[in-house]
């Protein structure tokens, strides 16, 4: 078992949280839900995998940074390093072997691990069209990271070196489109947002030939530059990065991602025309969980 803390943030992820506990079981020396007054059964979802080393808290949402430094200051971890998994991911055997591989025998002045996830769309693995080689900073020495302040596609920040590893998480949400829709559009109002204040690309440099994070910011903030860009974006994930081989998943998905960027500039567009910035309405939040409010858990992360 490697010598690892796994974090999952959760609000109403009920229908995807048992999926990645059950990758995780047996895996991860602790688990903690960092849940933010969820609705619906996910605390309860939670609460039942107790026997599997899984700790739940509680705490009002500000924005995704702001959740992730409150849970990097507040919860007792433990152990070496630590992991961001979303609840719509799950840990592949391969991952799970590599990483346990890895941390046996690390050197100290490595701070973060890059690895990829694997895009599960309408119940269809993608391959093609750079849904399954996106490098993500989640795996990193505990007490060496810090989260970018953005509101929104906050990055994961270390000083000391870093490493990439070949295997997958893969991210399959078991929300309908109508979800998905909702949550991409509130997205597109905090880029939009970004946009106006002149912030591209956050707290990480630009670089074509620096770390996975700089090249993709670099690739955003030449893409937002170029005439055309939307159909350009659209050819590039489909022909030249050949999402066409997946067939109708990859072009549905190609499609989708390229209207989010559409509705960004159409936001942007909008404010500037108005004066008014791009309206955000977050879901309702429920009541704090009878049970995880009076646990000495979180008393103890309340009293930090």
């Amino acid at each position: 078992m490697p010598d690892v803390t796994v974090i999952i943030p959760t609000f109403n992820e009920e229908e995807n949280l048992p999926a990645a506990l059950d990758s995780v079981r047996g895996w991860a020396r602790e688990v903690f839900v960092v849940d933010s007054y969820s609705t619906d059964r996910t605390v309860d979802v939670a609460l039942a995998r107790a026997g599997e080393s899984v700790r739940v808290v509680q705490h009002a949402f500000e924005s995704y940074a702001a959740q992730w430094s409150w849970a990097l200051e507040r919860l007792p971890i433990t152990t070496a390093w630590t992991l961001k998994l979303d609840a719509d991911e799950r840990l592949t055997p391969g991952f799970r072997d590599e990483v346990a591989g890895l941390l046996r025998d690390v050197p100290e002045e490595l701070e973060g691990v890059y690895f990829r996830r694997r895009v599960v769309f309408l119940g269809r693995p993608l391959r093609w069209g750079g849904f399954s080689d996106t490098y993500v900073l989640h795996l990193w020495r505990t007490g060496r990271a810090a989260f970018e302040q953005r509101p929104v596609n906050e990055h994961v920040l270390v000083r000391g070196r870093t490493r990439r590893i070949r295997s997958y998480v893969d991210h399959q949400d078991h929300k309908d489109l109508s979800e998905w829709i909702a949550k991409h559009n509130r997205y597109s109002s905090m880029e939009a947002s970004l946009v106006l204040e002149g912030d591209l690309t956050g707290e990480v440099e630009p670089r074509l030939f620096g770390g996975p994070a700089q090249r993709r910011m670099f690739l955003k903030k030449l893409h937002h530059h170029l005439p055309g860009r939307h159909l350009l974006y659209f050819l590039y994930l489909y022909a030249a990065r050949l999402g066409c081989l997946d067939g109708l998943p990859g072009f549905r998905l190609a499609f989708l991602r390229t209207a989010f960027f559409y509705w960004i500039d159409l936001k942007v567009a909008e404010s500037r025309a108005t004066g008014k910035r791009p309206s955000l309405e977050w879901p309702r939040r429920g009541e704090p969980h009878a049970a995880v409010a009076g646990s000495e858990l979180q008393r103890q992360v309340d009293r930090c």
